[in-house]
C-alpha cells in the first residue's frame, strides 16, 4: 500500500491543476498524434468557361475577288470569224479586291461533341476591276468589262474545339452564300455607236472557312476568319448598236477569299 500513496498523491495534483470544465478525455482529443498529416484546405475548383449563348459583333477585313469572264458574241452580226475572234480574246479573270466589313449574329452550343452554331452576316465590301481589250475583231475595236461586289450575306452551320483550352475556339464553318455583282460591259465598234450594259446582280451560292476565336471575358472574344465564296453565273448582254446584229453576251463567273478579324459580345456569361 505504501507503494501506491505516491502514485496516488499524484493523480490528486493533477486533478486539482485541471481547470474546472474541461475533463481529461477532452484534452486528449486536441492534442494532434504525432505523426498526423497537416491540415490543407480544400482548393476552389474554377468554373470552365462556356461558349453557350446568343452574340452580336462587327467584322473588317480584305477580300479578294475573281471575276471570271467569257463571252459569246453574235456571229449573225460579227461574222463566223469575227464572233470567234471576240470570244477568244474576251476570255480573262478580273481581280477585284478591296476593305470588307460588316456584322454578325449567331448562336453558340457547347457540349460534350464540341461547340455548335449557327450564324448569319452582312457585310459591304469596296474595290472594282477594269480590262479593256482591243483591236477585235477588227483595228479599233474595243470591249472594255468592270466588276464589283458590293455586298456580301452568308447564313453558316459551326462546329468548334476547346482541345487547347476552355477559352480558346478552333472552328469550320460552311453554308449558303448571297453576293451582288455588279458590272458594267461596253463594246464600241469602229464607225458605229457604242452601246454598253450596266447591271447590280445578286446570286446566291455556297461559303466555306474556317478561324480562331479568344474569349478574353466572359463576355467578349475576338477571332480571326477565312472565308471563300462561290456564287451563280450572273449573264450580261452588250445590245447591237443601231441597225447591226451585233449583240454580245457576257458571263460573270464571281468567286472571293476573305479573311477578317470580328469582336463579338456575348450575352450572359
Amino acid at each position: 500500500m505504501s507503494k501506491l500513496l505516491p502514485g496516488s498523491v499524484a493523480l490528486v495534483a493533477l486533478g486539482m491543476s485541471i481547470p474546472a470544465g474541461i475533463s481529461i478525455p477532452a484534452m486528449a482529443a486536441d492534442v494532434e498524434p504525432v505523426g498526423a498529416p497537416a491540415y490543407k484546405a480544400t482548393r476552389p475548383v474554377m468554373r470552365a468557361y462556356d461558349w453557350t449563348g446568343f452574340y452580336v459583333g462587327g467584322n473588317v477585313g480584305g477580300h479578294w475577288g475573281s471575276d471570271k469572264i467569257s463571252t459569246v458574241a453574235d456571229a449573225a452580226g460579227f461574222g463566223d470569224a469575227g464572233a470567234a475572234a471576240i470570244d477568244a480574246a474576251a476570255s480573262t479573270t478580273l481581280h477585284p479586291t478591296g476593305f470588307i466589313g460588316g456584322l454578325q449574329a449567331g448562336y453558340n452550343l457547347e457540349g460534350s461533341g464540341g461547340v455548335f452554331g449557327v450564324e448569319v452576316d452582312a457585310n459591304w465590301l469596296g474595290g472594282s476591276a477594269t480590262r479593256t481589250v482591243t483591236n477585235v475583231p477588227v483595228i479599233n475595236d474595243a470591249l472594255t468589262d468592270t466588276a464589283q461586289a458590293t455586298f456580301l450575306s452568308t447564313m453558316r452551320l459551326r462546329w468548334g474545339t476547346t482541345v487547347v483550352s476552355d477559352r480558346s475556339l478552333f472552328f469550320v464553318t460552311g453554308g449558303f452564300a448571297l453576293a451582288t455583282l455588279k458590272t458594267t460591259d461596253t463594246f464600241a465598234r469602229v464607225g458605229n455607236v457604242t452601246t454598253s450594259t450596266s447591271n447590280s446582280t445578286t446570286k446566291v451560292g455556297f461559303t466555306a472557312g474556317g478561324g480562331f476565336q479568344y474569349a478574353f471575358t466572359d463576355n467578349l472574344s475576338a477571332r480571326f476568319e477565312y472565308l471563300y465564296v462561290a456564287v451563280k453565273n450572273a449573264d450580261a448582254t452588250i445590245p447591237a448598236a443601231p441597225g447591226n446584229l451585233d449583240d454580245i453576251v457576257v458571263t460573270h463567273g464571281y468567286s472571293d477569299h476573305i479573311g477578317r478579324f470580328g469582336l463579338d459580345y456575348k450575352f450572359g456569361g
